[in-house]
């Protein structure tokens, strides 16, 4: 990828600045500024010859284990990867911590495995435990997987589609049990299953009844869509009441109980380490897996370091304390700030690290605000008995006008400083600035430039001419502005759990005083920690509500631009009208012909059914027209912060350069961590 892909020019630049603010602390000068003709990527490399003998770490040697060559997978499908800088060493423990005391999160992150995957670069997708990319036939609606011949799970039982025949019939399409259900890519477009074929040990077939160029793609997004179908059979079947577990509900309790590999010790994976020890609240400790599937360029089994443990901390100060102390080797994801970087650069020398440049937030805007396209007050929505105040309120959040007027009344600059003390970028909401819809051409660059620059600048003049274009006016001259039938109005800003509540709250109270001045009579509503602040989102009972974008791939991951998934899945402005897409008309809101929702659903399915990927951008393209033509449905104030990434002097084949706001990538994990290796 090239160097202006990535803002990281200016991200160096920002930590020269926040350097010299702290008084010039010495503190190790920062490596180069890496593109992709200084540095070599870890690729996978099938077109490379195995090597001709493999090695293994010495942790092995004593375990009674087949050899190494019968562990790992036929030649001609083996994972050769290039180290970034040099073959490794084995041995060592990667010491980490992360903030996501119960659901591993931030572990899963650097396990990322599967058939598809995103390039270490993020310019696009490669074959990852599949062999080779997959194959569409009969106009795009079947798609074929091959895998690669001859992995195997950590216990050394094979991997092959049986695995994952047993996940569609007796999990996924098994309606006993509650915990799993069928995707929402794997439905017809009338809501039912598609079908699917296990022909062979390696061959996996999906039939869909429309073309779908996407599907494959929705399995690279890190642990999110490829994790669910990741199920061992050959364990599995001793819990599942459908071969020797207990039956009926206690039995099902049983299997969902074991059915968390992240949580049981033992539990067969796939991916360079597995969960040896948990415990609850403290840490993981994983292990190697002796059966992992790559090698690198002189057919060392990967990975080179032996074991990977992971501190709980939940309190953010006690965990900014602890990585400034130089307690861990290697952190990615542990939740911290751009404004971090001061604090973390004085006691660099100290702690024995450095922080790696060029990993970036990726936001299209942190903070932003998403403008409710959907607005009601209940649950059971009845357009029979909703009120006329109601109807009202949501015709405001849908003007166009109003809109703009939400976007020009923003004092971004006052925002970035406050919030992040001068860091970052003012501009309107995006997505991801790193996003291959956008990077891959000059057309592409000047779509998202103007994306960027929509309604972004603060003009407290245009903002008013815009709402009283709306009808938004004050009607009966108390200086605040009432609703076009003159009714008293109050906007009501939910601040909720997305993101971290000091960003928000000073976001908010800046954006407030800004929108007062305007005439706008505001109410900032703190939803953080109640059950309102995912509810609300989810079902469209709220005016505003604060957001953090990041997103790399629209055909994957939508819901920033398409109403496409349901209530509690993601759709973001359009909730009821997404639920209608993603339920096949049986609930929600059906969009109005012509509206902004239904052009959006449209290019989604012509997405889906359109070969090539730059006319799948194009469709992107027109997508985006619309968010600036007839929106924006959701209003971003600043944007692709620096974010810390901390490293040990001794930790080597670092990738430099990435994003850590969207989760979809799978970043670090799409980096090749396997091939980490600790230089001491």
């Amino acid at each position: 990828m090239k160097k202006q892909l990535f803002t990281v020019l200016g991200a160096l630049i920002v930590l020269s600045m926040l350097l010299s603010a702290c008084g010039g602390a010495k503190t190790p000068e920062p490596t180069a500024v890496p593109t992709q003709e200084a540095t070599q990527a870890p690729v996978v490399t099938d077109e490379a010859p195995a090597p001709s003998a493999y090695k293994q770490a010495p942790m092995l040697d004593a375990m009674g284990l087949p050899p190494v060559e019968e562990r790992l997978p036929v030649a001609e499908d083996l994972v050769v990867i290039t180290p970034v800088e040099s073959v490794g060493k084995y041995g060592g423990t990667w010491n980490a911590v992360t903030w996501d005391v119960g659901g591993a999160g931030n572990i899963k992150m650097k396990l990322y495995d599967p058939p598809i995957r995103w390039k270490p670069d993020l310019t696009g997708y490669e074959p990852g435990l599949a062999a080779k990319m997959p194959e569409w036939s009969d106009g795009g609606k079947t798609i074929t997987f091959t895998f690669r011949r001859g992995v195997k799970w950590s216990d050394g039982a094979p991997f092959t589609t049986a695995d994952l025949k047993f996940w569609w019939e007796d999990m996924a399409k098994n309606e006993d049990y509650k915990s799993s259900n069928v995707p929402w890519y794997a439905r017809n477009a009338d809501g039912t299953p598609i079908t699917m074929e296990f022909p062979d040990d390696v061959t996996w077939v999906l039939h869909f009844d429309k073309p779908q160029y996407i599907m494959p793609y929705i399995l690279a997004q890190g642990f999110w869509e490829w994790e669910p179908l990741m199920k061992p059979a050959h364990y599995l079947k001793q819990y599942h009441p459908n071969y020797d577990g207990k039956p009926g509900e206690e039995g099902y309790t049983e299997l969902d109980q074991m059915d968390r590999w992240f949580l049981t010790p033992g539990y067969p994976c796939l991916m360079a380490w597995c969960v040896k020890e948990y415990k609850p609240g403290e840490y993981w400790l994983l292990e190697r897996n002796p059966y992992y599937w790559k090698v690198d360029t002189e057919g060392n089994q990967l990975p080179y370091i032996d074991y990977l443990r992971v501190e709980a901390v939940e309190d953010s100060e006690v965990r900014l304390l602890q990585v400034a102390q130089g307690r861990y080797d290697l952190v990615y994801r542990y939740n911290g700030s751009p404004t971090d970087i001061p604090f973390l650069m004085e006691n660099a020398e100290a702690g024995d690290f450095r922080l790696v440049p060029g990993w970036m937030n990726g936001a299209g805007a942190w903070p932003g605000l998403i403008v409710n396209q959907d607005y009601n007050t209940a649950m059971d929505y009845d357009p029979a008995t909703e009120s006329e105040e109601d109807k009202e309120i949501r015709a405001l959040l849908r003007n166009h006008d109003f809109m703009v007027g939400l976007s020009y009344a923003m004092d971004r600059k006052r925002v970035v400083d406050v919030v992040w003390e001068g860091i970052g970028e003012g501009k309107q909401a995006t997505i991801s600035p790193q996003s291959p819809h956008f990077t891959s051409s000059d057309e592409g660059k000047k779509v998202f430039e103007e994306w960027a620059n929509a309604y972004a600048e603060y003009s407290p003049e245009k903002a008013m001419a815009a709402f009283d274009a709306a009808g938004f006016v004050d009607a009966d001259g108390d200086g605040i502005r009432d609703l076009p039938s003159g009714k008293p109005f109050t906007l009501i800003l939910q601040l909720n759990d997305w993101s971290a509540e000091k960003i928000n709250t000073d976001f908010l109270n800046v954006y407030k005083l800004n929108l007062e001045a305007v005439g706008v009579k505001v109410l900032i509503d703190n939803a953080i920690g109640t059950a309102d602040g995912g509810t609300n989102r989810d079902h469209g009972l709220f005016m505003v509500a604060t957001t953090h974008i990041s997103e790399l791939d629209l055909w994957t991951y939508p819901d920033w631009i398409f109403p496409v998934r349901g209530a509690g899945e993601g759709t973001r402005a359009f909730p009821k009208q997404g639920l209608y897409y993603a339920s096949g008309g049986e609930r929600g809101w059906e969009p109005e012909p012509g509206s902004p929702a239904a052009k959006l659903q449209d290019l989604y399915r012509q997405g889906l059914a359109t070969e090539d990927e730059l006319e799948r951008h194009k469709i992107i393209w027109e997508a985006v027209k619309i968010y600036v033509e007839e929106g924006p449905f959701v209003i971003g104030a600043g944007g692709d912060q620096p974010m810390p990434v901390i490293a040990k002097n001794y930790m080597r084949n670092i990738y430099e350069f990435g994003v850590l706001g969207p989760w979809a990538p799978g970043t670090p994990g799409n980096t090749h961590p396997e091939q980490f290796w600790m230089d001491k």
